[in-house]
């Protein structure tokens, strides 16, 4: 049975690196489809209600603009999907108008993993409900990836470990994912465990052992400073190709409200970032 990939295409300038990181996925995963999402905001959804009323005209040059968009989007693609079809790999590409959040739920159920980029320090509200959606509504496991091109990911790869649920889903969508015949072939897991002063030592997790999976732990002080940005450090110093990690927020209403080291990663991580909530 083939795996389905939804890959989000937001911006022409990151669509390839999110078209590649589908695609290295896909190859990982063996056999696999990718559905390739573009989605054209419909003009009632880009005004605040507290706005003057959308006129006419105004939705006229919406359109034309999301069309536009979408156009440069659907160029990225067409310049990519030759190169990644295969027999192993089918590739479907679609474009929609409605709301985004609403969209990526749908689509995301339907679908084994996420591809989309992580918010920009620019980017408007509709990317990060884009985001929110796919990491807190569909029950899926989301790449987020850097806007910059990243070489292949998978074959060094650092799990930020919390032990807790959503980290052992986040692990277990990993090894589902990126090792579907259970071994890391030629490459290396490494555990990155935070402990805080007086606090036991932390051990490899036993979801690991008990999938037969080796890993080196490495252990890194709590309370020092941003320990997202010693978790992305350490990915760093150790070579890591992508982050494994689970997703927190706050709320449980639909607020951008992300916990510390989830929001620090969707700010700075310049690798591939697998998350889970």
């Amino acid at each position: 049975m083939s795996g389905v990939i939804l890959a989000l295409l937001e911006h022409p300038t990151t669509a390839p690196h999110t078209l590649a990181a589908a695609h290295n996925l896909a190859a990982r995963m063996g056999h696999a489809r990718i559905n390739v999402l573009a989605i054209r905001m419909p003009p009632d959804a880009t005004i605040m209600p507290t706005e003057e009323v959308l006129t006419k005209r105004q939705a006229i040059e919406i359109r034309a603009r999301e069309q536009h968009r979408v156009h440069a989007l659907h160029t990225a693609f067409a310049a990519w999907e030759p190169t990644a079809r295969n027999p192993k790999i089918a590739i479907e590409w679609a474009d929609i108008e409605g709301l985004a959040d609403a969209l990526v739920g749908e689509w995301g159920r339907r679908a084994d993993a996420i591809v989309i980029d992580r918010p920009g320090r620019h980017d408007g509200v509709p990317d990060r409900l884009c985001m929110h959606a796919a990491l807190f509504d569909t029950d899926r496991p989301v790449l987020a990836v850097p806007p910059g091109p990243t070489a292949a990911f998978g074959e060094r790869i650092a799990i930020a470990w919390r032990n807790d649920k959503r980290t052992d889903r986040a692990v277990l969508a990993s090894l589902r994912l990126l090792l579907p015949d259970g071994q890391l072939k030629g490459g290396q897991l490494h555990v990155l465990a935070g402990v805080r002063a007086g606090a036991a030592m932390p051990v490899l997790p036993e979801i690991l052992a008990e999938h037969g999976i080796d890993a080196v732990l490495h252990v890194l002080p709590i309370g020092t400073g941003a320990f997202g940005e010693a978790l992305l450090a350490k990915a760093h110093a150790i070579g890591a190709d992508m982050l494994v990690m689970g997703a927190y927020t706050h709320h449980t209403w639909r607020e951008l409200v992300l916990g510390g080291v989830t929001r620090y990663m969707l700010a700075h991580a310049d690798l591939p970032v697998l998350m889970r909530h």
